[in-house]
């Protein structure tokens, strides 16, 4: 045990930087050692089930359709326990970008666009914003990534369909995992309302305890004629809060009992399955660049850098972390994993003296390489 299983590159969890990489395996699992220069070693675990993680690891992608994830704003409506955007952190957040710019971005990119938060529906002119970019590129299809809150109103929904929305991108979590219950009666009454009105739905659930799967049959049975995808993302040591304990693909795929009818999903940290005769991804995160980044989504990030979606995530976390210190306030400190942690084995903490490192960006509003931002 504790051999190196793969070499790799990563990004460092307080600078975003990319840093060279191992994963070991160890006696409870797949851990990928990350060496940042300026931070330390920093330990995560990337897989609970050592076989389970090699099968995926050792198989080959292919590159899927370009797709596009475009932050419209940071603001939101709620205060969930996992953001990485800080969106209710009581700091400052960037300016939304006007729609003039994001019809430039849409008009460009060669592919599909979903359009997200923060939370979108809290721009009072997204109706303005679906309009024009649908009139300028019919042939793109348009998504909307969305927690569901405004979505309980029949009419916005409605509006949301004359606008041309193609699909929606929604959220609908165990009650176990949402804020209160009334967020959880919201979502399933948004989910209902797409039914009516008969608009597509693609299902976002994330977990972070194994019995949050099990309302999922029943949901899609319910509305099988309304959801024609799903998703499942297991919470990973990310954004303003980390969980107690760390659910994995393999942990979902037992549970679930189709461990043996998992097909190959679109990067090593993920797998399809079926489950109410409906196509599932089971997912989790890892920051394994040469594996995910040549497979990912594009993203742009809050300094209006286009990357990949896994490194864009990273990288706003860094950067609205520092833009609400450099306000003078401290943001949220996680409480970290004990599979988290430093190369000694001790909590890693996000040092006080952030904002003088120098492998933390500088907010900028030029574009380009997102690598020159983080070494």
């Amino acid at each position: 045990m504790n051999g190196v299983y793969a070499k790799t590159k990563s990004l460092c969890p307080v600078c975003a930087g990319e840093c060279e990489a191992t994963y070991r395996e160890e006696a409870d699992g797949i851990f990928l050692h990350i060496e940042c220069p300026a931070h330390g070693g920093t330990v995560e675990q990337a897989e609970r089930d050592v076989g389970f993680f090699k099968k995926s690891y050792e198989t080959d992608y292919s590159p899927p359709p370009p797709h596009l994830v475009l932050p419209v704003t940071y603001r939101c409506n709620l205060n969930c326990r996992y953001c990485y955007t800080l969106s209710n952190s009581g700091g400052p957040l960037p300016e939304d970008r006007s729609i003039d710019r994001l019809l430039e971005i849409t008009r460009e990119f060669p592919g599909n666009v979903t359009l997200i938060g923060g939370e979108p529906t809290v721009r009072h002119d997204l109706f303005d914003l679906i309009r024009a970019a649908k009139a300028q590129r019919p042939d793109q299809r348009l998504s909307l990534g969305t927690n569901g809150q405004r979505l309980r109103e029949l009419s916005y929904v409605q509006a949301l369909m004359s606008s041309g929305l193609d699909f929606v991108f929604l959220s609908v979590n165990d009650v176990a995992y949402e804020a209160s219950p009334q967020v959880h009666e919201n979502k399933v009454t948004a989910l209902e309302n797409c039914a009516t009105l008969g608009i597509p739905v693609w299902l976002h659930r994330t977990v972070d305890a194994i019995d949050q799967l099990d309302t999922l049959p029943v949901l899609l049975e319910t509305y099988r004629k309304t959801i024609f995808q799903v998703t499942v993302r297991a919470v990973k040591p990310f954004g303003t809060s980390y969980p107690a304990s760390e659910v994995f693909v393999s942990d979902m795929a037992f549970h679930l009992g189709v461990e043996h009818d998992c097909r190959k999903g679109v990067n090593p940290f993920n797998r399809f399955v079926r489950l109410a005769g409906k196509k599932v991804k089971l997912s989790s995160w890892t920051n394994d660049l040469p594996r995910v980044e040549p497979l990912d989504s594009r993203y742009l990030i809050s300094s209006d850098v286009m990357t990949s979606f896994h490194r864009g995530m990273r990288m706003d976390e860094v950067l609205l972390r520092r833009m609400v210190q450099g306000r003078g306030r401290r943001p949220p400190q996680p409480e970290f994993l004990p599979c988290s942690r430093s190369a000694t084995g001790r909590p890693l903490n996000l040092p006080e003296d952030l904002l003088d490192s120098p492998q933390v960006p500088r907010l900028c509003p030029g574009r380009g390489d997102a690598r020159a931002l983080f070494p």
